[in-house]
């Protein structure tokens, strides 16, 4: 048992079973924690380099697209050129279940290497993959490789971003492939093992990169896909016939030809299949510094890192140091999700940075371009960077034309919502007027009117810009309000929000910063303030001279329970080429009523009557779509 154990790799044992572990740990925990979900590409080297290649070319991140993998990318770039492909060899679940399968395939006398031209060939199919990934990642700043990705496909159970397709023929190319051909998907397919060995001659990609980068300086046009393309041929050209030009890593596998018995044990235990015993310096392309043979080898100091015996635990240790960097990095170094500067370089001397966090709706990179498209409108705002993962932002503005004050009034949006209908015979509302600090965005007024829900028998809220944010709760007349139990409930720090049919748990810090105000208001009054109209135009209305307009008025009546479905039957109604707008209204009862605007010489109102009283709604949706939908509406 002894002699096992001193004869295993045990290092990369432990940390190829972790990364399993982990993975599998990740994949279940949703199924006992309903507000967790996981992130599968989170951390991963690939997607960070396709990350880092998107926002260097595009100026942006799409929502996929993190800081944390370009940290592990970038890691990964270091570590290919001081130590090899490490992440290969002891992170990868792809090569690590490989090898396992690899090793049945043996057992069972199937498995074979190929060589000669055959493997020569196939060895250019990964470079096609990474061209392919590349080039469709670049073009639409979304991470292609989730499409086939096997890895994040199983991980994530084959999420919407999987083509089931591309996935399935991956995973059987790598399940049932590895055990017939060695490593199969790694030495053949793979694209992160393709872009390693490029970084394994990093001297041909850095004159590459650098060549395309001056000639774009010099206003030269040139698609990306020439520098993608001559890097992805050349990659390959150097793995066949290059690995003794300049090859860059500075860590290799050696052998003392003096002390070697010839047994031929580190050839045979080599999972690539080097032929190590030949070699005095193995500068193989596959060689990914697994030390596999170094365990292996019965002569001491024969099989070693550089010549030194010191250096053995060298790349367990090269792996752990450089991930943990990688968390690091990712913790305190973010990259924005766009940086969009409008006016040049001189006038941009001029822009002082306001800088806002905690705004909970810049989410993603759609987010962050409408809400670049929202303060490209207001003056003396010259550009924006938006940073999502702490939902920060900077304004870029000038001084001599808005200021701090004025950009965070521009930043909020005042908003109002019922949170539940007022009991028949409460005729008064009681107002609480308060200041609320870490409230910023739309996302914090729909938290609070939902903690509101939950916690009290508030009936409407209303947001008001002030530093901080004005907040007016109302509540029924009869309510018992205590000061200090409002208060713990405004200050809670989670909340329990319900997604998809499950429980997340956000948190929260608002905190209240004056003394309650209380005040009391009619019934009347209060309806008319959180009464929101609806106006839609539609069908050409202003093509319509006023006197060929008319209005229908229907009462709202019970339907006031199924206000969010109003957009459907807009949508029915527009199906009639005479109907031409909607809107709704308070009557001088504080009922609400729809108004409904037509063209009297194209139709009527018993057509327009008989068309809101059918059994199904005809809807389009904005991608077009039609659906037939059952009408909820009764009048």
């Amino acid at each position: 048992m002894k002699s096992n154990l001193k004869n295993s790799n045990l290092p990369r044992i432990v940390i190829q079973w972790t990364f399993i572990v982990a993975v599998v740990i990740l994949a279940a925990l949703p199924f006992f924690k309903d507000d967790y979900t996981p992130d599968f590409e989170a951390y991963c080297p690939f997607g960070g380099i396709q990350a880092l290649s998107s926002f260097l070319l595009n100026g942006s991140l799409a929502c996929t697209m993190t800081s944390a993998q370009i940290a592990m990318g970038v890691m990964l770039m270091i570590g290919v050129v001081l130590f090899s492909k490490l992440f290969c060899s002891y992170i990868c679940p792809i090569g690590t279940i490989s090898e396992w399968l690899g090793k049945l395939g043996e057992k069972i006398k199937v498995r074979i290497t190929l060589s000669g031209l055959t493997d020569t060939l196939m060895r250019s199919l990964k470079y096609l993959l990474l061209f392919i990934t590349f080039y469709f990642t670049l073009g639409s700043n979304e991470l292609f490789c989730k499409k086939y990705d096997p890895y994040y496909a199983i991980a994530s159970g084959f999420s919407m971003d999987v083509v089931l397709l591309y996935a399935s023929l991956a995973i059987a190319i790598v399940i049932i492939g590895s055990v017939f051909i060695r490593l199969l998907w790694c030495k053949y397919l793979c694209p992160l093992g393709a872009i390693s060995n490029l970084f394994k001659f990093a001297w041909f990609f850095l004159a590459v990169i650098l060549i395309y980068i001056v000639l774009i300086k010099l206003n030269f046009t040139i698609h990306f896909a020439w520098p993608l393309g001559i890097l992805c041929l050349g990659g390959y050209i150097l793995e066949i016939w290059g690995t003794r030009l300049l090859f860059i890593p500075v860590a290799r596998i050696t052998r003392n030809e003096t002390t070697c018995t010839d047994c031929q044990l580190c050839s045979r235990k080599c999972p690539q299949a080097i032929d190590v015993a030949s070699m005095k310096v193995v500068n193989h392309i596959d060689c990914n510094l697994c030390s596999e043979c170094i365990t292996v080898c019965p002569v001491k100091e024969t099989i070693q890192i550089n010549h030194s015996n010191k250096l053995r635990w060298l790349p367990p240790i090269a792996v752990l140091v450089l991930i943990v960097v990688g968390f690091f990095l990712s913790t305190v170094w973010e990259l924005p999700t766009i940086d969009q500067k409008w006016y040049d370089s001189n006038e941009m001397k001029k822009a002082e940075v306001f800088t806002q966090s905690g705004l909970k709706n810049v989410k993603c990179y759609g987010s962050s371009m409408a809400f670049a498209a929202k303060m490209k409108e207001v003056p003396g705002v010259m550009g924006v960077a938006t940073f999502v993962t702490t939902h920060t932002v900077k304004v870029y503005f000038d001084p001599a034309v808005t200021n701090k004050l004025k950009l965070q009034s521009e930043l909020f949006t005042p908003m109002k919502t019922p949170i539940r209908l007022l009991d028949k015979g409460i005729e008064e509302v009681k107002v609480v007027s308060l200041l609320l600090d870490n409230f910023f965005d739309p996302m914090d007024f729909t938290y609070l009117s939902i903690l509101l829900k939950e916690k009290t028998t508030a009936i409407g809220l209303e947001s008001e810009f002030n530093c901080p944010v004005q907040i007016r709760i109302y509540f029924p007349g009869n309510s018992d309000i205590k000061e200090e139990n409002l208060i713990k409930e405004l200050e809670s720090d989670q909340l329990a929000v319900e997604s998809g049919g499950k429980k997340k748990n956000i948190a929260i810090s608002y905190k209240v910063v004056n003394k309650l105000q209380f005040s009391t208001i009619s019934k009347g009054d209060y309806v008319r303030k959180m009464f929101q109209p609806i106006v839609k135009e539609f069908n050409n209305i202003a093509n319509y001279s006023t006197s060929l307009l008319d209005t229908m008025v229907v009462p709202l009546g019970t339907n006031k329970y199924n206000t969010k479905a109003l957009p459907y039957l807009i949508s029915h109604l527009s199906n009639d080429d005479g109907v031409v707008g909607f809107k709704s209204a308070l009557d001088t009862i504080q009922q609400i009523n729809f108004e409904i605007i037509y063209v009297d010489t194209l139709t009527n109102p018993t057509k327009i009557w008989n068309s809101l009283k059918c059994d199904s709604l005809s809807i389009t949706f904005s991608t077009g779509e039609k659906e037939k939908m059952a009408n909820m509406f009764k009048f």
